[in-house]
C-alpha cells in the first residue's frame, strides 16, 4: 500500500482474511465425489460457508468506511484548522442535529440548548476561529451511513464535499481491472455495489435462496479491495485539504 492509505484500510485487508480461511475449508466444486447423501451435505456447506462470507464481507467494508471516516474526524480534530477549511456539509449536519435537539424539548431544556447553540456552535460558522474539537464527531458522521449503497455512499460524501463519489470509485475500479490484465471485463460500480448489499441483505434476512458461489464471493472480495482503496484515497485528500492551517 502506498504510505498515504489509511490506518483503516490495512484493517480492512486484514479483515479479509476471515473470509478466505472460510473459503478454504469449503469443499471443492463440481461436487460429484460420494454418494447422494454426501453430495447433498456438500452442496449444503458450500452454500452456508458463501452466505457467511457475503454476510462477513459487507460488514467489514461498511466498518471500513465508518472507519475511514471517523479517522477524518480525528484528524480534524487533532490539527484544529480554522472552520473556512472544514466542508460545510459537516458543519451543517452538526448544527442541523443541535437544531433538532431544540425543537423536541420545551421549557428550561430548550433555554438551555439553545443557549448552547449560540455559545458553542455558532464558532463553526466562524471562518477563521479554529475548529473546536468538542463540536464534532465522528459518530454524527458515521450515522449517516446507514449501508454501502451507491446512493447512501454518494449522499455521505456529498457532505464532505465530494461529488459524483460513484464515478470517481468507477474510474478507479476499472482501472485496477485493466492493470490485472483482463480489460475486456467492465464493472458498473454502483450497480456491483448494490447488488453484493442487496444479497447481504436477503441473507440476513433469512432468504435462503441466495446462494452465492466461492468464484462469486472471491470476485467480490477484489471488487471491494479495490473500492476501499478508492476511498481511502479521497479520504486521505480530505484529511490534507480540511487539515491546512492556511
Amino acid at each position: 500500500m502506498a504510505a498515504s492509505d489509511l490506518e483503516s484500510l490495512s484493517e480492512f485487508i486484514d479483515s479479509l482474511r476471515e473470509v478466505e480461511t472460510l473459503l478454504v475449508i469449503a469443499p471443492i466444486q463440481p461436487l460429484g465425489a460420494g454418494g447422494a447423501a454426501a453430495q447433498a451435505h456438500d452442496r449444503e456447506l458450500v452454500n452456508a460457508i458463501t452466505r457467511s462470507c457475503t454476510v462477513m464481507l459487507v460488514a467489514h467494508f461498511e466498518g471500513f468506511v465508518k472507519a475511514a471516516l471517523t479517522e477524518l474526524i480525528d484528524q480534524i480534530c487533532e490539527a484544529k484548522p480554522p472552520t473556512r477549511r472544514i466542508p460545510e456539509g459537516l458543519l451543517e449536519l452538526h448544527t442541523r442535529g443541535r437544531i433538532e435537539e431544540i425543537f423536541g424539548t420545551e421549557g428550561r431544556d430548550r433555554i438551555h440548548k439553545t443557549r448552547k447553540l449560540f455559545s458553542a456552535y455558532a464558532s463553526l460558522w466562524d471562518a477563521d476561529r479554529s475548529i473546536n474539537p468538542q463540536v464534532l464527531s465522528a459518530k454524527v458522521l458515521t450515522r449517516q451511513l446507514t449501508n454501502a449503497k451507491p446512493e447512501v455512499l454518494e449522499s455521505v460524501f456529498a457532505t464532505l464535499d465530494v461529488e459524483d463519489v460513484i464515478a470517481k470509485i468507477d474510474v478507479h475500479v476499472n482501472q485496477a481491472i485493466a492493470e490485472r490484465g483482463d480489460e475486456a471485463t467492465r464493472i458498473k460500480v454502483g450497480v456491483k455495489l448494490a447488488e453484493i448489499v442487496n444479497r447481504r441483505n436477503k441473507i440476513a434476512h433469512g432468504d435462503r435462496s441466495e446462494k452465492p458461489t466461492p468464484v462469486e464471493v472471491q470476485n467480490y472480495m477484489v471488487f471491494l479491495k479495490d473500492v476501499a482503496g478508492c476511498l481511502s484515497g479521497i479520504v486521505q485528500g480530505r484529511i490534507l485539504h480540511c487539515c491546512s492551517l492556511r
